[in-house]
């Protein structure tokens, strides 16, 4: 078996409240609080898994939390290029902390931020608070590559094109536009355009000097290892679908 990427999960008290949170689909022994753990139970497991099917694309991301919260980020980042060098390290985040932990945020390789709007009040529908990270201003300061990642729903459907122009203005170069796993309603999104390629069977396509895809979780060829927060390894990109957590 081949991975496209290995996550460490984080699980605890987040600075945002997602109403569609892909935690609470998760059984609750799974969202352990580890923010403040160290080592992360069956960190050496994950490693072990790591180098034996070669993956070289490791992920710091959650469950129902960030993790720019983890306590030992910067740690665990050096601890992990010790032991497993010559892979690229990626920060999934809401972006909330990452002007205030620059230092940890520039740690990574490149970073993706989940962003679904400009403008507070639809971000707060979609996020659980009004207040929107300064997304052009860590574009700005940013020594390393950042990605945003849009869900689209019927709160920022109607603003999307704006959201799209608005992030070229600031300079971003790679954006995605996503659905929830198993949404049945189709965004007519990028309409009258023609991809210019395909990643994981998702469309591609390039406006000006950004690249955006349109992703669909469950069209996606996607495979990934994953750590849960209290320890359990799993082997299935859509987390909610991962045997390992129904036999437990």
């Amino acid at each position: 078996m081949s991975y496209d990427f290995a996550n460490l999960l984080f699980g605890g008290p987040c600075n945002r409240r997602c109403p569609f949170c892909i935690g609470q689909q998760l059984p609750p022994r799974v969202n352990q609080n580890n923010l403040n753990r160290w080592p992360l139970t069956n960190i050496d497991l994950f490693v072990a898994e790591v180098l034996r099917h070669n993956v070289q694309q490791i992920v710091f991301t959650g469950t129902t939390t960030d993790p720019q919260l983890y306590r030992h980020e910067q740690r665990l980042l050096g601890w992990l290029r010790e032991r497993l060098p010559g892979r690229s390290y990626s920060l999934h985040s809401n972006g909330a902390l990452a002007l205030r932990k620059l230092d940890a945020f520039h740690a990574y390789d490149k970073a993706c931020i989940s962003f679904p709007s400009f403008h507070s009040e639809i971000y707060a529908r979609m996020m659980g608070s009004p207040h929107v990270p300064d997304l052009a201003e860590l574009l700005r300061v940013s020594r390393i590559p950042i990605k945003v990642s849009c869900l689209i729903n019927e709160h920022n459907y109607p603003e999307h094109e704006e959201f799209i122009d608005q992030c070229q203005q600031i300079g971003l170069q790679r954006l995605v536009l996503r659905s929830l796993a198993g949404e049945t309603r189709r965004w007519n999104l990028l309409p009258g355009r023609t991809p210019i390629g395909d990643y994981r069977g998702n469309p591609v396509y390039q406006l000006g000097n950004m690249e955006v895809t349109v992703w669909n979780f469950h069209q996606s060829e996607s495979t990934s290892l994953n750590l849960f927060a209290d320890g359990t390894l799993g082997a299935s990109y859509l987390l909610t679908q991962t045997p390992e957590l129904r036999a437990g």
